[in-house]
């Protein structure tokens, strides 16, 4: 198993999906904690996200969450000295569901190459609309079979992603979760963000996506093939991000 490069903290939150004004309401409640963590020692990356497309994979159901606060951090050292509470605390209808992570293989762009900000204008928000989404990211979830971890750890380590050379690439990770998985299912996810759906798209249409997710040879006629490692089909699922803070490295 590979050791972490960076701690992952984020909470799940599924906010009045057919309301609006509650759903613009929840977003700007967290405007005065992302200008908070803008300064917090040992963060390095911060953004909110709500859900937009999801493929590959069986249909959400009703209950998936559409909000995700996502915070990066030097170590869970730095992460449990912050004393701002990354929740949702300022109303009663909503209630996050946490889930961290050991941050692996992370890889990312300087502000001044992605775009990302730095931290939070001061300049007052149009409370009665959603904020201006920012980027977007891929994530895909994997469920991987008790004993296969290694085996899909070193698989990752081995790629020839050459994301950090793409036109809007501004930070990936693959999460490892901390502590049980139950309540989703999830024991990895790849989280790759861009600086906006047609960055993303150029990608997938790219050689570089083309390479990295070429499948490998099975070997001879006579090899029996391998289990496969996955528990259940990846789904991939994408969010438009907004409030985003950023280290000037870029995580």
């Amino acid at each position: 198993m590979y050791n972490e490069d960076r701690y992952v903290t984020t909470n799940r939150y599924l906010v009045a999906p057919t309301n609006k004004n509650e759903q613009v309401e929840f977003e700007h409640s967290w405007t005065a904690k992302a200008k908070q963590l803008a300064d917090t020692p040992g963060l390095t990356y911060f953004h909110m996200g709500k859900r937009a497309a999801d493929f590959m994979g069986p249909p959400l159901p009703d209950t998936e969450f559409n909000y995700q606060s996502f915070a990066v951090w030097e170590s869970k050292e730095a992460y449990e000295k912050c004393d701002i509470v990354l929740s949702d605390d300022e109303t009663d209808t909503v209630t996050g569901s946490p889930a961290n992570y050991d941050g692996l293989f992370a890889s990312a762009v300087p502000n001044s190459i992605s775009g990302a900000s730095g931290s939070i204008s001061d300049d007052a928000f149009d409370t009665s609309k959603r904020f201006k989404r920012e980027g977007l990211v891929a994530s895909n979830r994997f469920g991987i079979k008790p004993g296969f971890e290694k085996e899909f750890e070193e698989m990752w380590a081995s790629r020839e992603s050459g994301l950090a050379d793409l036109p809007g690439f501004v930070n990936f990770q693959l999460l490892r979760r901390e502590g049980s998985h139950e309540d989703d299912g999830n024991t990895y996810v790849s989280y790759t963000t861009w600086d906006s759906l047609k960055a993303f798209n150029n990608w997938r249409e790219s050689d570089v996506f083309k390479r990295s997710h070429r499948g490998k040879s099975s070997g001879g006629e006579d090899e029996k093939p391998k289990e496969s490692p996955y528990a259940k089909m990846p789904k991939v699922v994408t969010f438009k991000t907004f409030l985003t803070v950023s280290a000037e490295e870029g995580m």
